[in-house]
């Protein structure tokens, strides 16, 4: 079972879409922006369906743009992570966690290999839009 970060600032918006929090496999990167005191990330993803289309491609339903936003970092490690990345998985620590250290860890495990993944802990993040993709473009 995944883990909901509810201690990101309307976490619920992406609940809303999805009826649960996705696990972001597959999800491409569309945006990555580093300043010195934050971090912005913005993922499509979707939810695939069983069906097949006629070109024998799964059916994806509730397509989505979401972005979070990151900030006062306890640690960090982006040094092979960037914008042209697709996610194998986008994994958050506990509520528990948080609690306890005032602070949560973010990985940002690649499917395009090891040499692309990144991490960190920081103590405030927000989703800042979460978007259908129909309406984005």
């Amino acid at each position: 079972m995944l883990t909901i970060p509810t201690y990101l600032k309307d976490h619920q918006a992406v609940i809303d879409a999805f009826g649960y929090w996705p696990s972001f496999h597959d999800a491409p990167v569309r945006d990555w922006r580093l300043s010195a005191d934050s971090a912005f990330l913005e993922l499509e993803t979707w939810e695939m369906t069983s069906e097949v289309d006629d070109k024998g491609y799964f059916v994806l339903t509730k397509r989505h743009f979401i972005g979070f936003e990151f900030a006062d970092f306890v640690t960090t490690d982006f040094r092979s992570f960037g914008s042209d990345n697709i996610l194998f998985e986008l994994g958050f620590s506990s509520a528990e966690d948080f609690k306890s250290t005032g602070s949560f860890s973010v990985e940002l495990d690649s499917a395009m290999g090891s040499d692309r993944c990144g991490s960190f802990r920081a103590r405030s993040g927000a989703v800042q839009f979460v978007r259908p993709v129909e309406e984005a473009q």
